[in-house]
């Protein structure tokens, strides 16, 4: 019978007795045919049973492939492996923690002392710690195997473990080695020692907590303290910050005895000082307070150590370091004013308060740096595609290109270069046709413009490619692009396409007029003058939707001298394509003013969201935007964007942003509605970044749309995009056209609806508190006019009125009397008392 016809016989009818002698007389080559057998069986149609297990044991060649086919999950047949193991042990088994695991850690010891094997150390302190999950097994372990206790406990402070996993309340390592240091059967003062040395083995944070409540729960004397003070020194470079107030409570009991090193503990822990965790800077400020008051010949070295506290930006902490320095520091000390110089920017109004004797004349009347408000994006110009070579490189990169001018450079250089296109050029543009297909099935611009390019294609190329024929069965007829629901500004595209498609059919050697030459998006009105006369020469009518957008893109800059250029190169009738331009009421006669101006109404109100079995109603801050729902025939190009509402998805909304830069509102509020409207269902984060980033680009004044959507920026729950919104912020409330009040109107109003909570704000705008003395008084009104809008008191509506009151010192100014009535019944409120106190208190002694 072959080897593996027996071995099947034996498995699949149980033979438990027959497996052993079976796996005895087989030889290496059989071993190989039997593994090849379980890889192929076992976990599919075979499941497992004492015999699969015994027969992976005896024939897998390494730990991998063992584990590969071990059942993970079953009771040993222990008597029978011991049976296995007196005539063949795997060489691997001692590296197979999936198979020792399972076993009785005595019985693996049993099996280490018949010299079966032999544990590594890593290995041991892994059995070793999971050995509590049998009952009483650690006392019967020492009690068989003394060296337990003597040597491989240690291994537990050196190896990852499972030591913190907690059987039952009894059955923990923390308990099991208490009471062997309180019984003296291990020593103490080593258990003490090897917790502390074990943090800096770089375990996982668990594992260093464990070690650390270990320490910590055999109460170590001063004596053991201080003897261990240089390892618990050692604690503080660790990246797990959250063991330090661990550390910093046990040497704070013995900073004031003489064998205390201070020097070495106040260069261990000068990194500390530059955190922002409280509860760390608390501990440390309460130890450094001590080492003063007991010696005072460091009071300048901590003093100045202190320091960068004065970075943080929690008015408690600020607080306690200030009042450390006033208490104990020396005024007429250079270094300490020296130092402090550094941080006086930085200095909250109590701490400035505290320190003022500190502050030299020279500090005090320091001035400000300079603040230049960059500008968010510098234009470059667009240079137009001059040659085939150069259409051919750009066609194969444009349905990839993220550039939102790309695709106008595609179509302004296939106009212009139509004619100049051989055969043998199509062949050379197969990479860009394979590009075009790939966007089957897709939709948006991209998809459109592909459809454009692949039936341009089709007319062109004498003997079409084989991807273009493949491409005419997935993509439809120009004309027949698009759907009932399909987007009107899709629509319009379409139009202007459609029209492009047919001047290139007609051979016509023209530019598109609605090409930028300057980035983000931008036409200058002269080099669209040009245009026209090129058009003009050839007796040539523009596009219609194409000359619409060329004109939305045109940047108001000179137009009185533009108008005197078109004067000279234009007659009558190609001058008058022109009147948008130059006649400032043109849009304002046609079009709705909400849409040009972006003043949409807004409404308050709330949505349903379904958790389980019930429901919750969450707060929404709708724009109220109308859409008609078909268009006449003679729709200009902006009527089409005005009226696109749903279904656009971020990769065309920058360029539909940029289709029309002083018209942007619609095009806010519909991506404000969708995903910014209330709190719980946000998302696209990435778009909302890229087209807050896109907006700016523009450097045009803010609508109260704008406004808006600045406003969930700001107060957004994820950082990215309430950090850029920020820099918005930063960067334009310097202008003149940025209306300060209007965004702490719009902030309040959407805190005081619990739209967003507080605490991003105030995060945000605890960071560029004295930037500059122009942005604390910005920051002043804005403040004013959100505590105006908040009606009854928020969550976290504290912070908001400490940084009232800091700014309210930073500027010498006088409370605000539009807020005096709301701060008093605020006051009532107990979280509210001390910090209204204060405001009032400023008050009074400002007047």
């Amino acid at each position: 019978m072959l080897i593996e016809e027996e071995f099947k016989a034996i498995y699949l009818n149980y033979k438990i007795k027959e497996i052993i002698p079976f796996l005895k007389k087989l030889t290496p080559k059989d071993k190989k045919e039997i593994a090849v057998l379980l890889k192929k069986h076992i976990n599919k149609e075979w499941g497992h049973n004492s015999i699969s297990v015994l027969a992976a044991l005896a024939c897998c060649k390494t730990k991998n492939e063992y584990e590969k086919v071990s059942p993970g999950y079953y009771s040993w047949p222990v008597p029978l492996i011991d049976e296995l193991f007196e005539f063949y042990v795997p060489e691997w088994i001692s590296e197979s923690h999936s198979f020792l695991e399972e076993i009785n850690y005595l019985k693996v010891l049993e099996w280490e002392q018949k010299g079966y094997f032999t544990l590594n150390e890593g290995m041991r302190a892994l059995l070793l710690s999971s050995s509590l999950v049998s009952k009483g097994s650690f006392d019967e372990i020492i009690s068989k195997y003394p060296v337990t206790l003597h040597s491989h406990i240690w291994l537990l402070f050196e190896h990852e473990s499972n030591i913190m996993v907690q059987y039952d309340e009894e059955r923990s390592w923390k308990k099991i080695i208490k009471k062997l240091v309180q019984e003296n059967r291990i020593d103490r003062f080593r258990v003490l020692k090897s917790s502390i040395r074990a943090i800096s083995f770089n375990f996982s944070k668990e594992q260093n907590t464990w070690f650390l409540d270990l320490f910590s729960c055999l109460e170590p004397k001063e004596n053991e303290i201080l003897a261990l003070q240089e390892e618990l020194f050692l604690v503080f470079q660790s990246v797990q910050h959250s063991l330090f107030p661990g550390i910093l409570k046990v040497l704070n009991q013995v900073v004031e005895e003489k064998e205390f090193k201070t020097e070495l503990f106040l260069h261990a822990v000068e990194p500390l000082l530059t955190l922002s965790a409280k509860n760390v800077l608390n501990g440390l400020l309460l130890i450094l307070e001590k080492i003063i008051k007991s010696n005072k010949q460091y009071s300048e070295e901590v003093c100045i150590l202190l320091m960068p506290v004065f970075l943080n930006k929690d008015k408690t902490i600020q607080t306690k370091g200030a009042k450390i320095i006033g208490k104990y520091g020396d005024p007429q000390s250079s270094g300490i004013t020296k130092e402090l110089q550094s941080y006086k920017s930085s200095l909250l109004a109590d701490a400035h308060s505290l320190l003022d004797r500190f502050l030299t004349e020279e500090v005090r009347n320091h001035e400000e740096c300079g603040y230049e408000a960059l500008s968010w994006h510098i234009p470059e110009p667009i240079v137009s595609v001059a040659t085939v070579e150069d259409f051919i490189f750009l066609a194969s990169q444009v349905f990839n290109s993220y550039e939102t001018h790309s695709a106008d450079q595609f179509l302004d250089a296939l106009m212009r270069l139509n004619n100049e296109l051989e055969e043998e050029h199509f062949d050379q543009l197969e990479p860009a046709f394979k590009a075009a297909f790939k966007l089957k099935g897709t939709g948006g611009l991209k998809h459109l413009l592909a459809t454009f390019f692949i039936n341009y294609g089709l007319l062109k190329q004498k003997t079409p490619s084989s991807v273009l024929l493949q491409a005419r069965l997935e993509f439809p007829r120009l004309e027949n692009w698009g759907e009932k629901r399909t987007p009107f500004i899709f629509k319009a595209y379409q139009k202007l396409l459609l029209a492009v498609f047919n001047k290139l059919k007609q051979g016509k050697n023209l530019p598109l007029l609605s090409v930028p030459d300057q980035t983000p998006c931008w036409i200058s009105a002269n080099r669209l003058i040009d245009k026209l006369r090129a058009y003009q020469d050839e007796k040539e009518q523009p596009v219609l939707f194409d000359l619409q957008a060329a004109l939305l893109r045109v940047k108001k800059d000179n137009l009185a001298d533009a108008e005197q250029y078109a004067e000279k190169q234009l007659d009558d009738q190609y001058r008058s394509f022109l009147k948008p331009l130059f006649d400032q009421n043109y849009f304002r006669d046609h079009y709705d003013h909400t849409y040009l101006d972006g003043n949409f109404e807004w409404k308050p109100g709330s949505r349903k969201i379904y958790k389980w079995n019930n429901t919750e109603e969450i707060p929404q801050l709708l724009i109220m935007i109308e859409n008609q729902k078909e268009l006449p025939e003679n729709a200009a190009f902006l009527d089409y964007l005005f009226n696109s509402y749903h279904g656009i998805y971020q990769d065309d909304l920058n360029y539909i942003l940029y289709s029309a830069p002083y018209f942007s509102g619609s095009v806010f509020a519909k991506k404000y509605n969708e995903t910014l409207s209330n709190q719980v269902y946000q998302y696209d984060i990435k778009g909302n970044i890229a087209f807050l980033n896109a907006w700016m680009k523009l450097n045009l004044p803010f609508q109260s749309v704008h406004y808006l959507f600045l406003t969930a920026g700001l107060l957004n729950k994820d950082r990215a995009f309430s950090d850029i919104a920020f820099e918005v912020l930063i960067n334009r409330m310097l202008s003149d056209d940025f209306d300060i009040r209007l965004l702490g109107k719009l902030l309040g109003e959407n805190i005081s609806f619990h739209m967003s909570s507080v605490k991003r704000l105030t995060d945000g705008l605890s960071g560029y508190i004295n930037l500059t003395t122009t942005h604390n008084q910005g920051f002043e009104k804005m403040l004013t006019t959100i505590l105006t809008g908040i009606g009854k008191p928020v969550f976290n509506l504290k912070k908001i009125l400490e940084l009232y009151y800091e700014l309210l010192n930073l500027n010498h100014s006088e409370m605000d009397e539009a807020i005096a009535d709301q701060l008093n019944e605020w006051e009532k409120e107990n979280n509210l008392k001390k910090i209204i106190h204060q405001i009032k208190t400023h008050e009074r002694k400002t007047i």
